[in-house]
């Protein structure tokens, strides 16, 4: 993640790997907005910023085809910028061109063409703390750290001598511009000793009175979009802070210091209380579960195609028991988590419906497409349970052999002589009835139609009257056979054919 900077006329954070980034997602608004600039501007520096945030945007999302669409753009309108330029004989003109024709050529994956462009343009405006900054944010998006630090420290060394001679606000900013990127590639070579202390350095600066005729602009326009190319001082520094609160509070996160984090990332969240990565955090330093669920709920809302934060979720639902039974979700995130806690039950079926109904709506979604794919290969690997495969006559099916069936029937995957003696075989297992239906049983019985195993659900083909008194939502004794794969309540479930009710001995 890499911010540089532009005076006066853009001041821009371009940010190689931008952090994943209500029924809105967070990054609506900035793609309509940048979308509006890009129609309505025709100057180099518009067009240019406009693509490259896009660009980013996209990225964020997981949109790769679209992201890339963006910065071929951005770069044939720096290449374009380039040859006007060149035949003016501008040359500090065509440097700044060549340079972020260098960068768009790095996050497009051309890393030979990045680095002969940024040579380029170090051959006119060596002498540039923008320029320096430029070819460090390039050597970022093309993973060379070591090459990337040495240029941002000649960049911030150009700023810091620009502020000892002229102290002012656009100086200063460009000082904490530069402080950041070279921070966040001090981290990428694991320096974090350092990079903490720039980033601290860059939050009280820009939290000091120093900027108070900036923080002032930014309250009265109620700025808060951030933005990887930020063009003027107001929305430089919004998406500066932003930025370097996140990082300095991951520094501490990682290192222990969780009232610290937590702080950092609340701040953020009081700038902007959408940002997906703050809440994808807070919900890591969650006190308590409701507290955790609420902050994965808003992250999900703010990004549901952040996959950190698909994987962070995945990994709290593999240490608790899933819920089933989801209410109704209106929200893109709601959805995106409905399918995640079904894939972490075994529903394959009723994930794979969640996410194709996604897919439809978000087709360009690089997100959307890898969770299919897991659940895909989850469904062609699922294996014939161990007593299919050792002939039984009867069995206490664990709940991986309920689900693994549930799959093998929903794939047609069963041949017929595993068909043949599943039908033949007996099942035992403790299940938990859900409520009887509302027609009242006779005497001495119980009725039940529904309930689950070892939370694999289940049910017949109709209610059944049972001898006996039995309570629902208690472990039951139940002998059963299998008839196939149903749905209830929305969920993958088992239909059973009861054979014998009991109490537990």
């Amino acid at each position: 993640m890499i911010l540089l900077a532009a005076r006066r006329s853009l001041l821009a954070l371009l940010i190689a790997a931008p952090l994943a980034a209500q029924t809105r997602i967070a990054s609506d608004f900035e793609i309509q907005q940048m979308e509006r600039q890009v129609a309505r501007s025709t100057d180099f520096l518009s067009q240019l910023s406009g693509h490259l945030n896009l660009g980013d945007l996209r990225a964020a999302r997981n949109e790769s085809a679209l992201a890339r669409g963006e910065y071929i753009k951005a770069l044939e309108i720096a290449e374009k910028e380039r040859l006007d330029a060149r035949r003016a004989s501008a040359m500090t003109r065509y440097a700044t061109a060549t340079s972020y024709a260098a960068l768009a050529d790095a996050k497009l994956g051309d890393g030979a063409h990045a680095f002969v462009l940024s040579e380029e343009a170090l051959r006119y405006t060596s002498d540039s703390a923008k320029t320096w900054n430029l070819v460090a944010s390039t050597m970022s998006v093309l993973r060379r750290p070591a090459k990337a630090v040495s240029a941002a420290r000649n960049a911030v060394a150009m700023a810091r001598r620009d502020v000892q001679q002229s102290p002012t606000t656009s100086n200063r900013l460009d000082l904490g511009i530069y402080e950041y990127s070279l921070a966040s590639s001090l981290i990428d070579l694991n320096q974090t000793a350092e990079a903490e202390q720039l980033l601290l350095e860059v939050v009280t600066s820009l939290n000091s009175n120093e900027f108070s005729n900036v923080k002032r602009d930014v309250a009265r326009t109620e700025s808060f979009e951030i933005y990887s190319s930020a063009r003027g001082e107001g929305a430089a520094y919004v998406s500066l802070l932003n930025r370097a609160q996140l990082r300095l509070a991951r520094l501490y996160e990682d290192r222990g210091d969780i009232a610290r984090a937590r702080a950092q990332y609340e701040s953020v969240l009081a700038a902007r209380s959408d940002d997906p990565t703050a809440l994808t955090a807070l919900a890591r330093l969650a006190r308590t579960p409701a507290e955790r669920e609420r902050y994965y709920a808003d992250a999900f809302d703010a990004n549901p195609f952040s996959l950190p934060l698909i994987r962070d979720y995945q990994r709290y639902l593999g240490e608790q028991r899933a819920a089933s039974g989801e209410q109704e979700f209106n929200t893109t995130g709601a959805k995106v988590r409905v399918a995640l806690a079904q894939m972490q039950r075994g529903e394959l079926v009723a994930a794979t419906a969640t996410i194709d109904a996604l897919v439809l709506q978000f087709p360009d979604n690089d997100t959307l497409k890898q969770l299919r794919r897991e659940i895909q290969q989850r469904r062609a690997s699922a294996e014939i349970p161990a007593f299919l495969r050792s002939r039984a006559k009867s069995a206490s099916p664990t709940a991986a052999e309920l689900r693994a069936l549930i799959a093998l029937f929903r794939d047609d995957r069963l041949t017929a002589e595993q068909r043949a003696q599943l039908d033949a075989m007996t099942f035992i297992s403790t299940a938990v009835f859900s409520g009887a239906p509302a027609s009242p049983p006779a005497s001495g019985q119980t009725i039940f139609e529904s309930g689950s195993i070892d939370a694999v659900p289940f049910r017949f083909a109709e209610p059944i009257a049972f001898n006996g008194t039995f309570a629902p939502q208690t472990p039951l004794r139940l002998t059963y056979r299998i008839l196939g794969a149903t749905q209830q309540d929305g969920a993958d479930a088992l239909l059973l054919e009861p054979l014998r009710l009991e109490a537990l001995r």
